[in-house]
């Protein structure tokens, strides 16, 4: 499956071209000229921005990569980078059963870093949209990360053996499958709209870090209310689990093991708010503003001399997403956003506390513009 998707890469655009034209220019002989109805749509989006962290590093870090220490460490030229994102996403739209909408699409996407390319990463998407009633929809979904770079650790399996040289830091990276499902259901004259999801989550590491490799599931629901024609707020709440294998060696069990145990639960809370703007010069515009709290607590039965980067560990994580949407022109949008995003860590063990909060805690920040192009024949 995963050589599939990386042959579906390297030829995504030719598979959309010929989609594009071919469904385009279908010809029924003897049917007389009638409206055309738009069944077919692509989205092409580009969007830049400044990230002001992109490793999530703590300021100790920060620090380290300007005095150039840690030889071995740091695979960047900058902690800070301008990325440029874009994607591309297919969808086909018909009523296969009486004014009910089936809607299935495909997108693929990726963010390319200015000076840092050891970040840049690609994803793959699939997704299949049904309405049940007029007020009633779910949505099943398909996404494939092929690799993503988090940053260089000591590999703890050659730190025994060669010690605290450069030589034992290597690359942590992953890649992921996700399953999703949605439904959705539009109470009180549709000013109500209450979302329910599921999504189950693998995570396969790389060879230096196997004990990372974990199961992930998502719980959640998010309510969106329409107060007036200009004003909406919604609100929700996420509950997700991550189960990690705590072990990289055959026959060896995850609590008998030496190795990192991730394993964690999380509450993510988010309110938000919607505001349509009067218009300039009769172009739309509006403002989106959202508001995130979770709370991480690692469950490792390691003691903290063995594990300390998880026992006993709990984290805060906040994050603040501001976005302005302008209708440049019909189908055409231009937005700019900005996201905040802060990391305090924290530990039941008070002989572990600064050093766990030296090691996590970090605040981040993007801001930039997106371009959005939508097409539909």
């Amino acid at each position: 499956m995963k050589k599939i998707l990386k042959l579906f890469f390297e030829y995504y655009p030719v598979i959309i071209f010929f989609i594009v034209i071919f469904g385009n220019c279908t010809i029924h002989a003897g049917e007389s000229p009638r409206k055309k109805i738009k069944s077919w749509g692509i989205d092409l989006s580009l969007n830049t921005f400044y990230d002001s962290n992109i490793l999530k590093y703590s300021d100790k870090y920060i620090d380290r990569f300007k005095n150039r220490e840690d030889a071995g460490r740091f695979h960047v030229n900058r902690y800070d980078d301008l990325v440029f994102s874009y994607s591309i996403s297919f969808s086909f739209t018909k009523n296969f059963y009486k004014k009910l909408k089936t809607t299935f699409g495909t997108e693929m996407g990726m963010d390319t870093y200015s000076y840092n390319n050891i970040k840049s990463w690609s994803s793959f998407d699939i997704y299949w949209q049904q309405e049940v009633t007029n007020s009633t929809s779910f949505a099943i979904s398909y996404s494939y990360i092929p690799e993503f770079y988090i940053r260089h650790f000591y590999d703890d399996d050659w730190t025994i053996i060669y010690g605290y040289v450069p030589e034992t830091f290597q690359p942590y990276k992953f890649s992921k499958e996700d399953y999703s499902l949605w439904v959705q259901q539009y109470f009180w004259n549709k000013k109500t709209r209450l979302r329910v999801y599921f999504s189950y989550m693998k995570y396969f590491h790389n060879q230096h870090y196997t004990e990372f490799d974990s199961k992930d599931y998502l719980y959640g629901f998010r309510v969106y209310q329409k107060l007036t024609n200009f004003l909406s707020v919604n609100a929700g709440y996420k509950y997700t689990t991550s189960d990690a294998k705590g072990f990289d060696q055959p026959g060896e069990l995850r609590l008998a093991s030496d190795d990192s145990d991730g394993t964690n639960y999380e509450h993510i809370y988010l309110a938000g708010i919607e505001l349509k703007l009067p218009k300039i010069f009769s172009v739309r515009n509006d403002l989106n503003l959202t508001a995130q709290y979770q709370e991480q607590f690692f469950t490792t039965k390691h003691f903290y001399e063995l594990d300390p980067l998880h026992s006993g560990r709990y984290d805060y994580n906040y994050r603040v997403f501001f976005n302005y949407n302008f209708d440049l022109f019909k189908d055409f949008t231009l937005s700019a956003f900005f996201t905040w995003m802060n990391r305090d860590t924290h530990s039941t063990i008070n002989a572990n506390e600064e050093y766990i909060s030296d090691e996590k805690d970090y605040s981040q920040y993007q801001t930039g513009i997106k371009f959005n192009y939508q097409i539909k024949f």
